[in-house]
């Protein structure tokens, strides 16, 4: 039988375990997955376990390509003005905000204002677009945007903290979005070496990208269970 695609996650090396014999292993369990692309199979190997980093993917926002966004259980959308700096948005499209948020320390943070985007999650045709409103704040942050519960719940979507993975269905099958386990150690780095410091970091790999299609959210026939 078949297994799914994640069981490579959990394939890691032994203490005493050779590389050779470890990639001998892990390519005998490859064998094992049903439909495997070899980019999952790379982006496996890469993941270290046990681990607790929080999920950092890369999606589509307005036609441009943002990396460091972080997914969360918050309960608000929050994109943060670097990023929305660099998006090339006129600041007068923002609609004001009179409730302030709730900072991480307790501290209060009055959003700049609001402003609905498309994002766009997946490559097509498994893929979905939606409509998502950021609140835009002012503070310093490692990360671009935070996604949180509204939105991941708006695409039924399924977050397994273990895998660093996020799964949700689409009419053309279960989209997986991996998160980048690099970025989110990379930005904890950071965070413990600039402590006390108010640096932020820019959107990396900032791409044009051509229209697509938009695609709400639709129920799946076919597809019952998300299994992880």
């Amino acid at each position: 039988q078949k297994r799914n695609s994640t069981h490579l996650i959990n394939v890691v090396q032994d203490k005493d375990e050779s590389l050779r014999d470890y990639l001998t292993r892990f390519n005998k369990e490859s064998l094992t997955v049903k439909d495997l692309e070899s980019s999952f199979a790379l982006a496996a190997l890469n993941i270290r376990l046990p681990q607790d980093d929080p999920v950092v993917v890369t999606l589509q926002v307005e036609l441009f390509t943002m990396k460091r966004i972080l997914i969360d259980s918050s309960s608000a959308d929050i994109l943060y003005k670097h990023a929305f700096d660099q998006l090339r948005i006129p600041a007068d499209q923002l609609r004001p905000v009179k409730t302030p948020l709730m900072g991480f320390a307790g501290e209060m943070v009055h959003p700049l204002g609001s402003i609905d985007l498309s994002v766009v999650t997946g490559t097509a045709p498994r893929q979905t677009q939606v409509q998502i409103m950021f609140l835009v704040v002012d503070t310093p942050s490692l990360y671009n945007a935070i996604v949180g519960c509204p939105r991941l719940n708006l695409i039924e979507a399924i977050v397994s903290m273990r895998h660093l993975l996020v799964k949700f269905p689409t009419r053309f099958g279960v989209v997986e979005v991996r998160g980048d386990q690099q970025v989110a150690r990379q930005c904890y780095k950071t965070a413990i070496m600039d402590k006390g410091k108010e640096k932020v970091l820019p959107i990396e790999n900032v791409e044009l990208r051509g229209y697509v299609e938009a695609e709400r959210p639709q129920p799946v026939e076919e597809v019952v269970q998300v299994p992880l």
